[in-house]
């Protein structure tokens, strides 16, 4: 058995994956801690959690800052409002981040983390002189070549310390040697948790290294049951869409409600809303909506929730794109980042879904679209050909695998008896 430290920083979203990988951990006998944000750690059953010390990312706090998660602002006024905005820098404070990981990672023989708190599992594992090994489920985070070691390598060759973020952070930990760090960021000790069937693995990570998605199940999804007037929605006649943005915020939602409303019942089909960070609602619907044809709802199973649907609506998450196409359901993504759009690029690249311009929609263009593309014949057997690829991964038992080989050899022979 060996002592394990997983930390995540994020949304729900972003830390889920690394408490499903947690329990799996568990399960095969290992001790788990979670370094997580404290809104988390109800999800995180069964396993000792504590927290990253930084600012937990709220549903207040993302609809305060609505603008840094809609890169396609481009007015002065918006632009001029996003200068005054806190940026994310500003959740996370170093010390506490350094203090609150050498707590917990005392006496783990490793570090798992994930590409938001790389910075301090580094600095932690190189005070402590234990393995590190990253981790990455958002694909972008992995592609684009502006990650935190990568500014680190060029700002150290071009001898421009002075911003480079990492490196200060080992100078106010008392590391002194201008060289140890780089054992902490070995390319072999990665772990890229996307399928290889959809995302090809970067040069620099070993192909053995792509476990696959890494889906969260909670055991008390087991016995869930939907009650009768959301099973009556979800069955009776043609398929519903579903329309969920998650922990996306969400600006204008009376505007976003109606023009998705109006589109699917142009087609004659249902839509259920689930409310995510931004609480969309009922209260929001034109007066002249028929109700019966428009359901809201709060956190619903997703796999049932889209074995269910004829598509899903969504801001184009990695999460929420896996989880559909486990269940074989096309996709309709309006992007508002970068990295949801890297992710959209991917949809169209699959056939599995399209993508639309979040602030040029209107009801007829969007009734079109999924009527002659995201509904079709076509759509729908490409999602369940990639269905059946991802149904047969084994992601988290690949990451395990992969961790228990990184383990110091004390532990891996523990492991044998």
């Amino acid at each position: 058995m060996a002592k394990i430290l997983i930390t995540a920083y994020g949304t729900a979203g972003d830390v889920l994956p690394y408490t499903a990988l947690g329990q799996a951990l568990q399960i095969r006998s290992h001790q788990v801690c979670m370094a997580i944000p404290t809104q988390s750690h109800a999800l995180a059953s069964g396993l000792l959690v504590t927290s990253t010390g930084h600012e937990d990312i709220t549903p207040e706090t993302v609809q305060k800052s609505a603008l840094l998660w809609d890169q396609w602002s481009i007015s002065p006024e918006e632009l001029a409002t996003r200068k005054e905005l806190p940026g994310s820098n500003n959740w996370f404070d170093p010390v506490k981040g350094i203090d609150y990981l050498l707590e917990a990672a005392q006496g783990a023989d490793l570090i798992v983390c994930n590409p938001q708190q790389e910075l301090f599992a580094a600095v932690v594992a190189e005070m402590l002189d234990i393995s590190l090994v990253r981790a990455v489920v958002t694909p972008l985070l992995l592609y684009q070549p502006n990650n935190w070691w990568r500014i680190s390598q060029w700002l150290r060759q071009s001898g421009n310390t002075t911003y480079d973020p990492y490196h200060v952070l080992r100078l106010q930990s008392g590391l002194r040697d201008l060289n140890a760090w780089k054992q902490y960021w070995q390319y072999d000790r990665l772990l890229f948790a996307t399928s290889p069937h959809l995302y090809p693995s970067p040069p620099y990570c070993l192909p053995g290294n792509q476990t696959g998605f890494w889906f969260y199940d909670s055991p008390q999804w087991n016995d869930w049951q939907p009650d009768q007037k959301l099973s009556q929605f979800m069955t009776a006649d043609m398929k519903p869409i579903v329309l969920t943005f998650s922990s996306q915020p969400v600006r204008q939602a009376r505007e976003f409600i109606e023009v998705h409303v109006r589109a699917a019942l142009k087609l004659g089909r249902r839509i259920l809303i689930q409310g995510g960070w931004s609480g969309l609602n009922e209260s929001l619907l034109p007066n002249d909506i028929d109700r019966h044809q428009v359901m809201f709802a709060g956190f619903l199973p997703q796999d049932w929730l889209f074995a269910q649907a004829a598509a899903v609506i969504t801001h184009g998450g990695i999460g929420t794109i896996a989880r559909a196409l486990r269940q074989g359901c096309p996709l309709l993504l309006e992007p508002h980042t970068y990295e949801q759009c890297f992710n959209a690029q991917r949809v169209l690249s699959w056939e599995v879904g399209v993508a639309m311009h979040p602030k040029q929609l209107t009801v007829e263009g969007l009734a079109r679209v999924l009527e002659k593309k995201v509904l079709s014949d076509k759509y729908r057997h490409k999602a369940c050909e990639i269905s059946n690829y991802i149904q047969t991964e084994q992601g988290l038992h690949s990451a395990c695998q992969s961790i228990e080989s990184w383990l110091p050899h004390e532990s891996c022979a523990a492991l044998l008896k």
